[in-house]
């Protein structure tokens, strides 16, 4: 059979709408960052300076106070914090939301400089850095192998960041370890007195000879060299041969002489284990504005091509995942979004008992949530688990407008249009209803749009995503359904009464006992206005015993622990605490892998 001229046109128009649509909302999705939670640029700079060796009290007075009167100083700082530990000061300063933190920081650094020279010598220059999720490691990984950890520590930083590094979308991936390696030079007391010599002496001759120095440079024909004399300690012989004096005869006196040269470690103030033996950690930081998943994705792979050319008693194990929860988290809400979606299409089958307006709703859900896309990526937002959310709440409103033109197309078919005026004519006489209806709800989300602070940074991307998700529907609901219900649609139904499966057709009882129970309250209607207002005065009555917290608790796989010992407690007796926490995590046979940290420089008693 020969179609109409135009029918023909109307399905390659409508062939060539769905088509750019769809590819514009995948492009837009292909280009859609996904993580956790939205980057959030806290207002808060927080400054560390380090002083090894000094009491809590004395940075206090020489650091922590005179650092904060002048960050206080710094136009439009709201609080100012701080913490002070042995060998450390912390102080943090929150501003008003809406500072530019690029501009407060430098502020910062510009005030300090002028303070900067009233610190101790020995002191570090105070560090100032701004606070943001996005600088949170991506993937925290412990490793183990039976060798030394210090050995561990620069195999790693040799064989496996350099290449985790070079991932695009990976910042940095840094090695640390509670073992440090430390050249002792132990000096015997006597030897130095005997030779009249001073410690002075001893750390100007080792600074001395650790040195690499620039000599000049030597021209041969037509090139030119850069020399350099390499004077840096290589060995411990190196260390022992350093001359650090002589005698009043004139001969030479070295270090060995007077000292006992070992390689040892650091005195360890903090103990890391992972799986209950020592290791070293690798912590994957990702670049500004990277993807969280697709940069942890490519890591993972990278590491499993690496790790076949390590050896195999290296053990890698992935403390802490974002990527894998990120995940998680958002193939659960995707679904519940298509859960949702599709019980809301068979709930409207049941309904309208014709499979040709189901169908149509069926199509026009995924093409509201593709418009979505495109919507979300020009607004400058990633799926995250408030847009994902925003978009599983908006499924079940995609389809209101959309059933909304599909009766009202329906009812003038069943009049005797022709289904193509009955497309027009239906979806002109509904569209100023819906798109009210659509606003109506959009203006319920406008003034987290406009909110400032924390929260409204949280909500502004659901509140937004469900704002976009209901102008997607309304615009496939004015433009995509009506086409599609001149081209399925029949054009004339045969059965009048077969033509009246609409909504409520098949459900008799529940439509007589809503009518019964609709005449019962319009006949008492002040019992009726009496039961609503005791309903909305038990409701505020109610409100203060719901809870209230910042954020709702979620399921993770990963539990955090903290144990805190009085103050005073030793390293040893610490670790002793930790090691008996760890026997009873190991009995648990959920727990598949376990880290430990116990003390830090500067925290005596907190594991």
């Amino acid at each position: 059979m020969k179609l109409p001229e135009f029918s023909v046109r109307r399905r390659v128009t409508a062939s060539m709408m769905i088509m750019i649509l769809v590819v514009v909302g995948l492009i837009a999705l292909s280009r859609l960052g996904l993580d956790f939670f939205p980057d959030i640029e806290f207002p808060t700079v927080s400054t560390v300076t380090t002083y090894r060796g000094a009491s809590s009290e004395d940075i206090e007075n020489t650091i922590t106070k005179p650092l904060e009167q002048v960050i206080s100083s710094v136009n439009r700082v709201k609080k100012v914090t701080s913490v002070t530990q042995e060998g450390i000061s912390l102080v943090m300063a929150e501003f008003e939301w809406g500072t530019n933190l690029d501009f407060a920081a430098q502020d910062i650094r510009d005030q300090i400089a002028l303070y900067k020279t009233y610190l101790p010598e020995e002191a570090s220059d105070p560090l100032v850095v701004k606070f943001n999720l996005g600088q949170m490691p991506i993937i925290f990984y412990g490793i183990i192998a039976p060798m030394p950890t210090f050995e561990l520590k620069k195999f790693i930083e040799d064989e496996v960041a350099p290449r985790l590094e070079r991932i695009d979308g990976v910042a940095s991936a840094q090695v640390f370890t509670t073992d440090v390696r430390e050249i002792l030079v132990d000096i015997d007391k006597s030897a130095l007195e005997s030779r009249n010599l001073s410690l002075d002496q001893i750390l100007l001759g080792l600074r001395a000879e650790n040195l690499n120095l620039p000599a000049g440079n030597i021209v041969e024909r037509h090139s030119d060299f850069l020399v350099r004399t390499l004077g840096e300690f290589k060995s411990l012989d190196d260390i022992r041969r350093t001359v650090v004096g002589s005698t009043q005869q004139g001969q030479i006196i070295y270090l060995e002489d007077i000292a006992d040269v070992k390689d040892t470690l650091r005195e360890v103030r903090s103990v890391a284990r992972i799986q209950r033996q020592k290791g070293v950690f690798l912590i994957i930081n990702k670049r500004s504005g990277a993807n969280t998943a697709i940069t942890g994705e490519a890591v993972k792979r990278e590491l499993a091509t690496i790790r076949k050319t390590l050896p195999a008693n290296i053990e890698f194990y992935a403390a802490m995942d974002q990527s894998e929860m990120i995940q998680r988290v958002t193939k659960r809400t995707v679904d519940n979004a298509w859960q949702g979606g599709i019980l809301a299409i068979i709930l409207i089958f049941l309904f309208l008992l014709n499979w040709r307006p189901t169908l149509i709703i069926a199509l026009a859900i995924p093409l509201s949530i593709v418009t979505t896309f495109i919507a979300i990526y020009l607004a400058g937002y990633t799926l995250n688990l408030l847009t994902l959310g925003g978009l599983a709440l908006g499924v079940g409103m995609l389809v209101d407008n959309a059933i909304v033109v599909i009766e009202n197309t329906f009812r003038h078919i069943q009049e005797g249009k022709e289904r193509r005026e009955a497309a027009v004519v239906g979806a002109s006489e509904v569209g100023m209803a819906i798109t009210a209806s659509t606003l109506t709800t959009i203006v319920v989300f406008l003034p987290v749009v406009f909110a400032s602070g924390i929260t409204a940074r949280l909500t502004r991307g659901l509140a937004l995503a469900i704002a976009f998700s209901l102008i997607a529907s309304l615009f496939v609901a004015l433009t995509i359904v009506p086409l599609f219900a001149s081209l399925f649609f029949k054009s004339k139904i045969e059965d009048p009464k077969a033509g009246k499966k609409l909504l409520w057709r098949e459900f008799t009882g529940a439509k007589n006992f809503y009518r019964n129970l609709l005449h019962k309250a319009l006949q008492r209607r002040g019992l009726v206005l009496a039961g609503a207002l005791g309903l909305f005065v038990l409701s505020i009555a109610i409100i203060p015993f719901l809870g209230t917290e910042f954020m709702p608790s979620t399921d993770r796989d990963m539990i955090l622990l903290r144990v805190k010992l009085p103050v005073g407690t030793s390293l040893e007796e610490t670790n002793r605490v930790m090691s008996l926490v760890e026997n009873l995590m190991t009995q648990q046979p959920e727990i598949s892998i376990l880290s430990v940290q116990a003390g830090s420089p500067g925290e005596e008693s907190a594991s």
